[in-house]
């Protein structure tokens, strides 16, 4: 029983703090305010960042894969040779 009574003056005590809660100027966008119009760019220029790290990342990876599939230069395909041979 006691914790259904403490359940709901929980619950009621929330909803109460629901009515009195209210944004401040920068998040309603008040009038004469620039915050909100500086916080947008600020988002704006952390989402460019991300997207050019990210696309130097996708670009090292298709480095990486492009450089896999080029065909080995004249001394690494010999010194394989000479290593299968002593293998052999």
């Amino acid at each position: 029983m006691k914790t259904v009574i403490r359940l709901l003056v929980g619950l009621a005590m929330f909803g109460a703090s629901l009515v009195s809660a209210e944004a401040c100027s920068v998040c309603m966008g008040g009038a004469g305010s620039s915050l909100g119009e500086a916080a947008n760019g600020a988002i704006f220029v952390m989402l460019g960042v991300l997207g050019g790290v990210l696309g130097l990342i996708v670009m090292a990876g298709y480095s990486v894969v492009k450089r896999a599939q080029l065909p080995l230069p004249p001394h690494a395909e010999l010194a394989r040779s000479i290593s299968n041979s002593n293998l052999n």
